[in-house]
């Protein structure tokens, strides 16, 4: 319905002007390209009396949407308007969308987010793109919930944690806080079920974190030593199994910065059992077990009759034989990986 001419009342075209004004003042914006859509009610006649409905006035808020009344009974009709992100915010979910994405994915700040829009004639603070970021949070709720049950509804899952630097509050600092990741993925096995991350973040690294996010959770967890997961273990529903890149990485960084024969010697083995490994990506459970233990395991055997033999003659306080006493105090979990598929 086109609401202009005698229909309209007078103080509607000064209502227009004044409307044209805010969006001209709106981001600086006003060289965009618009696209202006009207929402009608869905009655055609007064639902209180049946009578005919009349233009009363129109409601204008980046969305033109016609307001009738009832000439009979002034019952005043209006179409809901359409859902927005965030309540009575100007932002739609592209832009919403676009924002996050350039943050989270492609690690770009806000404040340099804030520039690149205003090369094209966008002003955009980037307190303001924070304020909408943090009011977005919720409608993701639900999304993040079922990644958070899928990724611990197999049975088998990998943790791990990482340093977060967190703004702590009122003293213009951070703080470390930590950022737990939980993966499934089995696909190396040759599972056909989508791999998936969960992660959540926590102010510490006390053990009760993994423990609260794991309590559901029945399986295998392949994690490093950090004595926080040991509860978990207690009761029985969660297996555990040392992961193999942790007790690598121990040599591989001593290595980075002071090679010698023993951290290249362990590094090889290592990387002998990484090409194994590569070799059945993929493969189906039972022929990944059947090579694990016809090849896998003799090296690891072998591994640790080496390590022990090769920490006997270094001294207990040098960063080598910490770095070998972590994979000898691992072991029996360690070895868990090449008797499983």
């Amino acid at each position: 319905m086109d609401l202009t001419g005698s229909d309209l009342p007078d103080d509607i075209d000064d209502l227009k002007l004044r409307i044209a004004k805010l969006r001209r003042m709106q981001f600086g914006r006003n060289h965009l390209e618009r696209e202006e859509r009207m929402h009608r009610p869905a009655e055609e006649r007064c639902p209180g009396c049946g009578g005919t409905l009349k233009p009363l006035g129109e409601d204008i808020s980046e969305q033109l949407e016609s307001k009738l009344a009832c000439s009979c009974c002034d019952c005043i009709v209006q179409a809901a308007a359409p859902s927005r992100p965030i309540d009575r915010g100007l932002p739609g979910p592209a832009l919403l969308a676009h924002i996050a994405t350039s943050k989270f994915a492609y690690h770009i700040p806000l404040y340099r987010q804030s520039v690149m829009y205003a090369r094209d004639g966008v002003e955009i603070e980037s307190g303001t793109m924070c304020h909408w970021l943090g009011s977005q949070t919720w409608l993701l709720d639900p999304l993040v919930d079922a990644v958070r049950r899928y990724a611990l509804g197999g049975t088998k899952v990998h943790a791990d944690d990482t340093p977060l630097p967190v703004l702590a509050p009122g003293n213009g600092k951070t703080k470390t806080g930590r950022l737990w990741v939980y993966v499934r993925d089995d696909w190396p096995s040759g599972s056909t079920e989508a791999p998936a991350v969960w992660f959540a973040d926590t102010p510490d690294r006390r053990g009760e974190h993994p423990q609260r996010h794991l309590a559901s959770f029945k399986g295998v967890l392949q994690a490093d030593a950090f004595a926080g997961y040991a509860e978990l273990y207690a009761g029985g529903q969660i297996r555990e199994a040392a992961c193999l890149a942790h007790a690598r990485r121990k040599l591989h960084d001593l290595h980075a910065v002071r090679p010698s024969s023993i951290t290249n010697e362990a590094l090889e083995r290592f990387g002998a059992l990484y090409g194994i490994e590569e070799h059945i990506h993929g493969k189906p459970p039972g022929e990944r077990l059947r090579v694990r233990q016809t090849q896998a395991v003799p090296l690891l055997e072998d591994m640790k009759r080496w390590f022990e033999a090769t920490i006997l003659t270094l001294s207990a306080k040098s960063d080598t034989t910490k770095a070998i006493q972590y994979s000898l105090n691992r072991w029996p979990v360690l070895s868990t990986t090449a008797l499983r598929h």
